[in-house]
């Protein structure tokens, strides 16, 4: 990974319909550090106030040790954890909602089981997105036994396709982030930005212009992914969100 390479995506320059505006993609999800001689993960983390665990997995780095052979390394935000890696059960979703409401209600059972959710989209000026992928929830939003998950995971066969939860510019897609794979992240209306992780391949370009529904990527387990999955988050102000609380009731 080179500086000359990260350059474009994090100074890249989005033309919106409201005008033009400096967006850094990956800022939602965190910053880049510059590799020092004496770094090791543990250092870095305590100078960032991050966690080493996160640090370690979205990098695939050892946790013990000098980092080596990386100019950069990718530090999540604060409330940024690595991504999900569908491997753990459901747990209670507790999280507060996009207005600031402390408490929505879901049940899915055990892992596995059919994506059920009260339907909470449209509440309190929250959109209401489409699934992006046809599948099961494999993990949702929060955390838990000690374990944090900044989106939803939902298992489907490889290659199933991911589409666009609503219409969007592609702000980026690429695989900068080791821990995250092939990644889409989309802007929509009113600042909100959609991810995509884990992908078998993406099938869209930054600057693309997408419609809901339209075919992103296709559903892998690139990155840290330890299942076939998708992983998907909903960023509002940079702030992960409760996905379940932006999506219709599954049928």
């Amino acid at each position: 990974m080179t500086t000359r390479f990260l350059i474009p995506i994090l100074f890249l320059i989005l033309i919106s319909g409201c005008g033009s505006r400096s967006v850094a993609p990956l800022k939602v999800l965190g910053a880049w550090h510059k590799v020092t001689s004496g770094d090791t993960v543990d250092s870095v983390a305590k100078r960032y106030g991050a966690e080493s665990e996160a640090i370690a997995e979205l990098n695939d780095l050892p946790r013990k040790g000098e980092i080596t052979g990386r100019d950069e390394i990718f530090i999540p935000k604060a409330g940024g954890k690595p991504p999900g890696t569908g491997a753990s059960p459901p747990p209670p979703i507790t999280t507060a909602s996009a207005s600031g409401d402390s408490s929505s209600t879901g049940s899915t059972g055990s892992t596995g089981s059919t994506v059920k959710a009260t339907g909470k989209c449209g509440v309190d000026g929250r959109p209401c997105f489409a699934w992006p992928v046809d599948g099961k929830l494999s993990a949702r939003f929060g955390t838990s036994d000690g374990k944090h998950n900044d989106g939803i995971d939902i298992s489907a066969p490889k290659g199933t396709a991911v589409k666009a939860a609503d219409t969007g510019k592609v702000i980026y897609s690429g695989d900068a982030i080791k821990g995250y794979g092939n990644l889409v992240l989309l802007r929509h209306e009113g600042g909100i930005i959609t991810v995509y992780a884990h992908n078998d391949r993406n099938v869209v370009a930054e600057g693309d212009d997408v419609k809901r529904g339209q075919k992103l990527a296709e559903v892998g387990s690139t990155g840290s992914a330890t299942t076939v999955h998708l992983h998907f988050e909903v960023r509002v102000g940079e702030q992960p969100k409760d996905p379940l609380l932006y999506l219709p009731p599954a049928k």
